[in-house]
């Protein structure tokens, strides 16, 4: 997960002017994210209601969930919603 700013989403082939957000450079075979369908390329845009803007405030967003999230992301022009229990 990297931080989405212009440079990196040219590097990346993802649209510069997209918004704030994380952005999804790779995902582990066997994770978590794989088994719900998480794929390079999605924007993290938000967990339980937080705005993600930066990798931190996912990471403060996903400790406080404390194993229940509700995680939108954005797929191209798409918009996912999942909801995820541990």
């Amino acid at each position: 997960m990297v931080n989405l700013s212009p440079a990196v989403a040219v590097d990346l082939g993802v649209d510069p002017f997209g918004g704030r957000g994380v952005l999804v450079t790779a995902v582990g075979d066997d994770s978590l994210a794989a088994s719900v369908g998480v794929r390079p390329g999605d924007l993290v845009r938000q967990v339980n209601g937080r705005d993600v803007a930066t990798t931190a405030d996912l990471q403060a967003a996903l400790a406080a969930g404390r194993g229940s999230w509700r995680v939108i992301l954005q797929r191209g022009d798409q918009q996912i919603t999942g909801s995820f229990t541990l």
